[in-house]
């Protein structure tokens, strides 16, 4: 089972954000918010996850990886493997950062045969879908 921390990474990665990027953004020092990715730090505290959910786009409930309480439906993980990561990389050493809604997409991509591993599949699949959706093929 995944902890907080994993949970922070995950949605850090999806939204597109640096370690460095988030840390600002939720205004807490980056070798703090390492701890917290890590495992190294002991339970961070309410506040400290407020901001990091808000800056995320997410609720507590996500970092903790629970289905929100208020009767909504099911949290759906997403998943960022290490083919997709490796892609995402790939597109930002280009010059060309996906943006972090692609990468929320993406994270969701379940074909028949499974999930892409690589990133070169996932540059396929990256590409059918904005062909698909009439953007740029880039």
């Amino acid at each position: 089972m995944m902890d907080i921390g994993g949970f922070v990474r995950k949605y850090r990665e999806i939204a597109g954000l640096t370690l460095p990027e988030l840390a600002a953004k939720a205004e807490v020092s980056k070798a703090f918010l390492w701890e917290i990715e890590s495992g190294k730090s002991r339970r961070p505290g309410v506040g400290v996850l407020l901001k990091i959910a808000d800056a995320l786009g997410v609720t507590i409930a996500h970092l903790l990886g629970r289905a929100p309480q208020d009767g909504s439906a099911a949290l759906i993980e997403p998943e960022v493997n290490e083919g997709l990561r490796a892609f995402i990389n790939q597109r930002k050493r280009q010059g060309m950062p996906l943006e972090p809604e692609e990468i929320r997409s993406l994270s969701f991509v379940q074909l028949k045969g499974g999930r892409p591993t690589t990133p070169e599949q996932w540059a396929l699949v990256y590409g059918m879908l904005k062909e698909m959706t009439g953007g740029d093929r880039t």
